[in-house]
């Protein structure tokens, strides 16, 4: 873990759920799928565990593997993965991805640490005495397993924005064919020319 500078470390409760966020520009990944692995060693591959919807508009949709849940809130440019009944062997260092192609570039790097149920959340480890996490980001989270509940409501919005707009469309498009038919079908109302009727003339009465 020599290059783990940028690390985020987050301690977990032996049968609790883990909650990790990971942030990103969203314009620089915009159409993008995003993914949870686990790197196997320092400089090794890194296994992937899960992955977001292959549809990136529906990227808010939670997609499973096995006690690893994955969404993607595109617009606010957060991945959110969710580690839950955490055992001992969910214990290891994580990234997360954002894909393109057969590529993916590395958002952030977890370290997730998974503490004894029985052990005082006062006794959480800090890695103060190593220059490998020298300016790393700590946090402790402990979430229960009722949390995440609600989808993104930024994306829910997008996906709501693009049907509109596509019935929106649709409707206008059936409305200009419409209109187009009933000029076509009208009939054509000449106006009277009283030229051709020379035959009749108009005499004053006194």
């Amino acid at each position: 873990l020599s290059q783990a500078l940028n690390t985020t470390v987050l301690q977990g409760v032996t049968g609790q759920s883990l909650r990790v966020s990971c942030t990103y520009d969203s314009l620089k990944h915009w159409g993008r799928r995003k993914a949870w692995c686990r790197q196997l060693a320092e400089e090794g591959p890194c296994q992937r565990v899960v992955s977001t919807h292959s549809v990136w508009l529906l990227a808010f949709l939670r997609k499973r593997n096995g006690s690893t849940v994955i969404m993607d809130d595109t617009l606010a440019g957060t991945i959110t993965v969710t580690l839950r009944n955490l055992q001992a062997g969910d214990a290891g260092l994580y990234q997360c991805q954002s894909l393109r192609g057969q590529e993916a570039d590395v958002l952030q790097k977890v370290l997730v640490e998974v503490l004894a149920d029985d052990q005082d959340a006062g006794d959480l480890w800090v890695p103060e005495e190593s220059e490998s996490f020298e300016g790393a980001q700590v946090e402790h989270s402990t979430s229960s397993q009722s949390e995440e509940t609600s989808f993104p409501p930024t994306s829910i919005l997008l996906l709501l924005a693009c049907v509109l707009f596509s019935k929106l469309l649709i409707a206008s498009i059936l409305w200009a064919v419409a209109r187009g038919k009933q000029k076509l079908g009208s009939p054509v109302v000449s106006g009277l020319d009283c030229s051709h009727d020379a035959g009749h003339q108009l005499q004053i009465l006194t």
